[in-house]
């Protein structure tokens, strides 16, 4: 939005023993609305409008009324500025009155017609005045955004402007969410879809996602499983919620509380060989995100579930062990299926994991605990969790497993070219030397 640089006011304004407020020196203008609207068409105009913003000896719709020209004018700057320093106690009146002005330049009579600048200009204005709002002025503002935002035209709307949808959607909450369910209801039941159904876009599904509501989630997760023709659905749903909960990008993450009413459908979703590997690593990110100890269960009762990517039980176990932290590394690598392991899949999601964790002590504990499990490849993933933590004081005893010959079956991977596996021995006695040992 361009900015213009406003000339030094040279009039000030002067209350007369009955109270009028005048511009002084510049020929005693009386400050009134007439006047307001005149000063927005005149090369001078834009300070004196300024003045009448700042004076706090004006009526407050006075100001209100000069703040709305200004920022028509795309001065917007000064507008913002002088709100800023301005005492609450006279800003909130002032706001009060200048919500419904912009509401008048914002509004767009139909809600499938698209706003143009001096509307999105307006919108925009309503989104950064809010925050210096009082409680009533403040519902009424929410009020507008939905208004404008929650039509049929969504899609476009939400990307028109400095203030995109999400982050007004995310700041405006359940209200919005409230609405934008039925404005996708509207667009799933519009009529004339025998043939090709009606594509729910992403800005909805990102608007919805982001209002924080359990019913939203559960709305974009039962999209995900609607049948209507489009392959691309439930992986844009699932992208939606991850962009809302895990990654948000321009405003914050709206409370994960509302994931948790969800948690069997995103484990069915994650679990279900029909949906794109994409969708299901999304869906795991989202059940990590409600957080400990309610994420735990759900992931470690994933770990072992067949699935068509070989990838998926490596997203499950980070994220279990994500979820758990130290205290739950033992479970997690129990869990873990039989089988031929790389060593860069081991590193990558598991004793990688492992490393990463704090406190520091803890997960060197839970490490070292590793080596006394049965499993041979639980020990391995201690062995490799102790080296990459330079537990030197670990070397004993990872020196002790030195004489152990189970074969870490598809250690080297696709790296292998015909290379042997080494044995659980071989590798605790390198990793040893490595930490100092004998």
């Amino acid at each position: 939005m361009l900015t213009r640089v406003l000339p030094i006011a040279v009039a000030v304004f002067t209350f007369g023993t009955a109270g009028a407020v005048a511009l002084g020196a510049a020929g005693c203008e009386k400050l009134d609305h007439e006047n307001i609207d005149r000063w927005a068409h005149t090369s001078k105009g834009p300070a004196k409008l300024l003045e009448a913003v700042t004076s706090d000896r004006a009526d407050p719709d006075l100001s209100a009324h000069a703040a709305a020209n200004l920022i028509r004018r795309d001065d917007d700057r000064e507008v913002y500025a002088a709100f800023e320093a301005m005492p609450a106690a006279r800003r909130a009146p002032v706001i009060a009155r200048l919500a419904p002005r912009l509401w008048d330049v914002a509004r767009v009579e139909s809600e499938r017609e698209l706003p143009g600048k001096p509307q999105v200009g307006a919108k925009d204005a309503l989104v950064r005045i809010r925050r210096w709002a009082d409680e009533p002025t403040r519902q009424q503002i929410d009020g507008y955004l939905i208004d404008w935002y929650c039509v049929a035209s969504y899609e476009d709307r939400a990307r028109a402007g400095f203030s995109t949808g999400a982050p007004v959607m995310r700041m405006v909450g359940p209200a919005a969410g409230r609405k934008l369910i039925a404005v996708v209801n509207g667009v799933i039941a519009a009529p004339g879809q025998d043939r090709v159904k009606n594509r729910v876009g992403d800005q909805l599904l990102l608007g919805l996602g982001a209002t924080g509501t359990p019913d939203a989630v559960k709305y974009v997760l039962d999209l995900a499983r609607m049948d209507r023709g489009d392959p691309t659905l439930a992986g844009r749903a699932l992208s939606a919620l991850y962009k809302a909960y895990v990654a948000p990008d321009g405003f914050e993450s709206p409370d994960r509380a509302a994931l948790v009413p969800s948690l069997p459908a995103l484990v069915g979703i994650a679990r279900d060989d029909r949906m794109s590997g994409r969708a299901a690593n999304d869906a795991v990110a989202l059940i990590q995100a409600v957080g400990p100890p309610r994420c735990l269960a759900p992931l470690m009762g994933m770990i072992g579930a067949p699935h068509p990517s070989p990838r998926f039980k490596f997203v499950v176990v980070q994220g279990a062990l994500r979820c758990g932290g130290p205290a739950a590394v033992v479970d997690v690598v129990r869990a873990l299926p039989p089988g031929g392991y790389a060593l860069d899949e081991i590193d990558g999601a598991i004793s990688g994991e492992i490393v990463r964790m704090t406190p520091r002590d803890q997960a060197q504990a839970a490490a070292r605990a590793l080596l006394g499990e049965p499993s041979t490849l639980a020990r391995w993933v201690g062995i490799e969790a102790l080296g990459a933590m330079k537990a030197s004081d670990d070397a004993p005893r990872v020196e002790a497993l030195a004489s152990h010959r189970e074969i870490l079956v598809g250690y080297w991977g696709q790296r292998g070219s015909g290379k042997p596996d080494p044995t659980l021995g071989q590798r605790a006695r390198e990793i040893s030397t490595q930490l100092g040992g004998k």
